[in-house]
């Protein structure tokens, strides 16, 4: 009876964390994809998966089990589709740093809700937006050009 109960909150536990991400989830996949069809597919390929290994993303930081997940996920997709290895941030910057950039600064996320959804603490977010503008910088003065629209 109690493994019931406690089966049906991870559930739950689960549906809850669905809700609060998916959407976001998609914008990103988005971004670095070009194809919503494409965005979709990997996120729900994402989400099946993090439901099939809730119970021991649970043990650790579910938002930073999921994310490493779906960023793989979506760079393995790229590949699949004949994309380029990488989008134009992930190609010059790390890829915490340009997860980060791409979150707040394209897509207009406010720190703190990038880093929760990163599994990162808000501090740990603005040292990958630190290190991302600074790099962007340093590309651009390098380049006269600017990869990446990231100033705030």
């Amino acid at each position: 009876m109690f493994s019931r109960h406690r089966a049906a909150a991870a559930g739950i536990g689960f549906a809850a964390f669905v809700q609060l991400h998916h959407r976001v989830y998609e914008q990103y996949a988005r971004a670095r994809l070009g194809d919503r069809a494409l965005s979709r597919l990997v996120v729900s390929r994402v989400l099946r998966h993090a439901e099939l290994s809730w119970s021991s993303a649970l043990s650790g930081d579910p938002s930073s089990f999921t994310w490493r997940v779906l960023r793989d996920s979506v760079t393995q997709a790229r590949s699949e589709a004949g994309l380029a290895p990488a989008d134009e941030l992930h190609r010059v910057l790390p890829d915490r740093a340009a997860d980060a950039a791409l979150l707040h600064e394209r897509l207009g996320m406010p720190a703190k809700a990038a880093a929760e959804l990163m599994g990162l603490h808000e501090p740990e977010l603005h040292v990958d937006l630190m290190v991302a503008r600074r790099m962007l910088a340093d590309l651009g003065n390098r380049n006269n050009t600017d990869p990446g629209r990231c100033t705030r």
